[in-house]
């Protein structure tokens, strides 16, 4: 993992490329600026980790390129994915505004870049931005919505595949 220039990055990609990503949607072009520029822009490799289960949820982070896995563990000692984040993705702000430890640990699948945001640049941007500021938090509100949404369905479809293993075998028993 390595720091990135953020304003070379930023003329790299372009003003219509950020405002692409689902984090940033309707957000102006000078505070997607300013958060790559008070962030850190951290180039990742594959396996590198951003975080660990038990690190301070201290900032969040903002998938800009590549993907990036979230593993959660299992109580058998083993870890299981949670979520693969692609460009847009946040990752760990539920337990930063939770105010929780992590509960998963992360690390990019592929190359990959992210933009980290501080507790504190979080909090400036409400201070100095609210309207910026309320356009990110409903990015990042409908982000956890459609992941929440997700985990439903999986779980529904789960929930199924479980009654039909026990009525073969309770059909299997019967005969």
């Amino acid at each position: 993992m390595r720091d990135m220039d953020p304003l070379a990055y930023w003329q790299k990609q372009g003003p219509e490329f950020f405002r692409e990503l689902s984090s940033f949607g309707a957000m102006p072009d000078a505070v997607i600026k300013k958060l790559l520029e008070e962030g850190r822009v951290l180039s990742l490799s594959p396996g590198d980790s951003l975080y660990s289960v038990g690190d301070r949820s201290e900032a969040f982070y903002i998938v800009l390129s590549g993907k990036v896995g979230t593993w959660m563990p299992r109580k058998d000692g083993g870890m299981t994915l949670a979520r693969c984040h692609e460009p847009g993705d946040d990752m760990g702000f539920v337990p930063m505004i939770a105010l929780a430890d992590r509960p998963a640990s992360t690390k990019a699948d592929e190359v990959s870049v992210v933009l980290e945001i501080s507790f504190g640049l979080f909090l400036d941007l409400h201070q100095q931005e609210p309207d910026a500021f309320g356009l990110m938090l409903l990015n990042l509100v409908r982000g956890m919505a459609r992941s929440i949404i997700t985990m439903a369905t999986v779980l529904a479809e789960q929930d199924e595949q479980l009654h039909l293993v026990y009525s073969e075998s309770q059909k299997s028993e019967s005969e």
